[in-house]
């Protein structure tokens, strides 16, 4: 899980992360979210309606807290981040996290 969180902070100095509600439920296209374990109900639901429609994926960081997803894009707390399907990381991603 390390070098995944490792990986998300690469992601973020590249400009391709999208970090905290606002900005992941605010973007177009087809998204990889990515949550804390402790992230709260109300978000995972505003994220629903994105993974009916099949335009996102959902993955739940399991042993993530949101001050260790927050610490490792650079940010004191985060309870979700995403990535562009399109991007790159997303591959590399999907390989650490199996």
């Amino acid at each position: 899980m390390t070098r995944a969180l490792s990986l998300l902070g690469m992601a973020r100095r590249a400009g391709c992360l999208l970090i905290g509600q606002d900005r992941v439920l605010g973007a177009k296209g087809d998204l990889f979210i990515l949550t804390a374990e402790d992230c709260s109900p109300s978000v995972l639901r505003k994220v629903a309606p994105r993974l009916v429609k099949g335009v996102s994926v959902c993955l739940n960081m399991r042993g993530v807290t949101r001050e260790t997803l927050g610490r490792s894009v650079g940010v004191n707390g985060a309870q979700i981040a995403a990535l562009p399907i399109g991007s790159g990381f997303i591959k590399n991603l999907a390989e650490l996290l199996q």
